[in-house]
């Protein structure tokens, strides 16, 4: 590959971090090179397919040596060395993973489908023994008014699920085909019984069958439930897209604000999480968080409703009130909450839900995470998170597309194998991995990329990780009406209250899975010597099971689990280079905020007077001249923008023609959309 010899930065790593680091340097017209060692972006912030993840997870199992492995190259110090340099040499194949176990929990084979189809030819019978709970939900073929045979419904738009979202990449003609398909094998002819799509009237063809409330999707969801197999699950591989560090948005945070301001939203589309919940007494329950969700809630009582609201008006405007507070905020945040006089459930939604803390958690730490919560409720939702469809891994390509945009150069498979430091201790180049030296003014990396004398990490900090879990099941934990459920619950552990289990679903309309599964993702700070399926097992033992006779819990089709180093409270040591900076890697926060503020500080250092990834200009204002043109302007006697006589400018055609169009865009109304959220200037 034929790159540039000089650069003003360097990146090594396409993580979260150096992603919006670049495409700030870019931006503003710098010179960026973006380097990974890995063959795909990303870097630890990834997302995979099924197939690709369960390649990654050999790589990084247990006593694997098949991580990815890049030679390091043979290097002549005399040709690339300058008068009083020397070569500090990189980790080539460093990960921040390991302990990766994949489980299946289904049959192998399809040959439950196949015994269907067996026992239909042989049966001929028009209606096919089935379950009885789908019985509301299917019909005997139609008989024909007209021709007086029976007829088939062909018409897709009578099977479109009315509850599924329409999202590029999965659309609702083929979603319908499939419904259509997986019912034919049984041979159930399926029609709706209203001409609005509603399909709660569809019965067995008989007047008096008790009436369903579920959609056609649900049907969908059902029969695909029960017929999975792994070589079926396998066979979707493409339609999943499953986070190695799964992170949410704050709607009012510091990620959604960059999003708007440097218009990079328009790479993005975001669901917004529609419930949070929570274990009571071993039952799992929604947490009111809006003023609407606590006044209807079931779950408690009046009393409670204007306690819990009278205590959150107060968290808003705690900072006002610190002579009320006193000494308390270095307390325990628990003790704060029982000095409030709450009830015990009203003290377990704030603790768990909405502050999410754990329980030697201070209480100025517990009210700046429930102001931050609070403060984000209602701008896109009754929640205040956001999610980004096909996977957090998303997010950091989306910078990475506007750092290319502006000039940036990105490659994969391809990183620095050492660094070429002067007597200053500046950091002069890097060698890359293909034995070519490029000169560069500044070095940004990935804590990931960088030796270990370039960490500021010793003792038992250097054992932290966090467990993370990835589980596919057939069902919600808790189904509310027809819609699809993308729910968050911050799960408290008995034999440990500061190690909490997150616990993020993802349902089909995510784009994280096909349609008829879920995907769960659980994370931890992790714990010496203890392996990550254990020390998730009591969320795996509590929420969900791996029998199908379980009709409460939804059922574990499959698992991943691994070891993740965490990388989030890095520090650079002392023989640091002082233009090589070192990016932060993810962690057990479940949100992304930290990244941006890592990025704008790192930015703000070395190009203090820049603005930080302003918002870049509407391709259709810029105006593109050319050698000769440039030649033909220079040569004019008479400029557009003199003075005339009068001492006045005379107008251009160029800005009668702008101001035209700038009138004409006023105009225009940008009509929204219920697909999914569009994160824009309009709703800041």
């Amino acid at each position: 590959m034929d790159l540039p010899n000089e650069f003003d930065v360097v990146v090594l790593g396409t993580g979260m971090p150096e992603s919006i680091v670049a495409a700030a340097f870019s931006r503003i017209g710098q010179r960026v090179l973006h380097l990974d060692k890995n063959d795909h972006y990303s870097g630890d912030w990834a997302s995979f397919n099924l197939k690709s993840l369960e390649e990654w997870a050999e790589r990084h199992a247990e006593g694997s040596a098949s991580v990815d492995c890049i030679a390091r190259p043979a290097v002549n110090d005399s040709e690339i060395l300058e008068s009083n340099e020397r070569l500090i040499e990189m980790p080539l194949n460093k990960t921040s993973f390991s302990n990766a176990v994949v489980e299946y929990f289904v049959s192998g084979t399809d040959e439950n489908n196949e015994k269907i189809d067996e026992n239909q030819q042989e049966a001929g019978k028009e209606t096919p023994d089935i379950p009885e709970n789908l019985e509301a939900r299917v019909v005997k073929p139609v008989e024909s008014e007209d021709h007086g045979k029976t007829e088939q419904s062909t018409h897709k738009d009578e099977l479109t699920p009315s509850h599924i979202e329409s999202h590029p990449g999965q659309s609702k003609p083929d979603d319908v085909t499939e419904v259509s398909d997986r019912l034919a094998a049984v041979g159930v002819a399926v029609k709706e019984a209203t001409e609005n799509g509603d399909a709660s009237n569809a019965t067995l063809g008989k007047a008096d069958k008790p009436q369903s409330s579920e959609t056609i999707g649900g049907v969908q969801q059902e029969i695909k439930a029960r017929l999975w197999t792994t070589s079926r699950i396998k066979s979707e591989w493409r339609r999943f897209n499953l986070d190695l560090s799964p992170k949410v948005l704050f709607s009012v945070g510091d990620m959604v604000e960059l999003l708007i301001q440097s218009d990079i939203a328009k790479y993005c589309e975001f669901k917004t999480v529609t419930q949070i919940l929570t274990v009571m007494k071993g039952t799992v329950e929604k947490v009111p968080c809006s003023r609407s969700d606590v006044f209807s809630s079931q779950s408690v009582s009046m009393l409670e409703k204007r306690m819990l609201m009278k205590f959150i008006q107060f968290c808003l405007d705690y900072e006002n009130k610190m002579e009320e507070l006193g000494d308390v905020l270095d307390a325990p945040f628990t003790d704060f909450l029982a000095s409030r006089n709450l009830t015990p459930t009203i003290q377990h939604y704030v603790q768990h839900a909405i502050a999410m803390a754990t329980e030697s958690m201070a209480t100025r730490q517990g009210l700046l995470q429930m102001k931050k919560f609070l403060k984000s409720l209602g701008r896109y939702g009754n929640t205040p998170f956001l999610w980004s469809l096909y996977g957090s891994g998303e997010m950091p390509q989306s910078f990475c597309r506007m750092c290319a945009v502006f000039g940036g150069v990105y490659c994969l498979r391809t990183t620095a194998s050492a660094i070429t430091v002067d007597e200053t201790n500046r950091c002069t180049g890097i060698v890359t991995t293909e034995g070519k030296k490029i000169k560069c003014k500044w070095l940004i990396m990935s804590s990931s990329y960088a030796p270990d004398q370039f960490l500021s990490i010793s003792g038992d900090k250097r054992l932290v990780s966090v467990s993370r879990g990835v589980l596919l099941t057939e069902k919600s934990l808790l189904t509310t009406g027809q819609q699809e459920q993308l729910s968050m619950m911050c799960l408290p552990c008995p034999d440990d209250g500061d190690r909490p289990i997150n616990v993020l679903e993802l349902p089909p309309s995510s784009m994280a899975a096909p349609p008829g599964l879920y995907v769960y993702h659980l994370t931890r700070m992790g714990k010496k010597s203890v392996s990550p399926k254990d020390d998730l097992q009591y969320a795996v033992d509590t929420l969900f099971s791996k029998e199908d006779c379980n009709e409460t819990k939804p059922r574990i089709l499959w698992s991943l689990f691994f070891t993740q180093t965490d990388m989030s409270q890095v520090s650079p040591s002392a023989c640091v280079p002082e233009n090589v900076f070192l990016m932060s890697g993810p962690g057990a926060e479940i949100d992304i905020d930290r990244p941006v503020s890592e990025a704008r500080e790192v930015f703000k250092k070395i190009l203090p007077n820049e603005e930080f990834l302003p918002k870049a200009p509407n391709p259709e204002d810029i105006i593109y001249i050319d050698d000769s043109e440039a030649q033909a302007a220079s040569s004019n006697s008479q400029s557009e923008f003199e003075e005339t006589s009068n001492g006045q400018s005379e107008p251009s055609l160029i800005e009668d023609r702008e101001e035209s169009e700038n009138q004409a865009n006023d105009r225009l109304v940008e009509e929204p959309t219920n697909e999914s959220v569009k994160v824009d200037s309009e709703q800041a």
